[in-house]
């Protein structure tokens, strides 16, 4: 009984960081990825304003 318990247990624990890990990569695709593309959109949209500004 001790042994499958042990084996239930790893076992539960194998899955429950897998899906925590999974979570994880979803959060990052679906959330941060767009905010950090989103950013990186406004750099640029700053720097042409600021080339249009200083050229003549």
């Amino acid at each position: 009984m001790n042994r499958t318990f042990i084996k239930g247990f790893l076992a539960g624990n194998a899955l429950l960081i897998a899906g925590l890990a999974a979570t994880a990569i979803g959060l990052k695709t679906k959330v941060i990825n767009p905010i950090k593309k989103k950013e990186e959109q406004i750099e640029m949209g700053r720097k042409r304003a600021a080339r249009k500004r200083i050229a003549p």
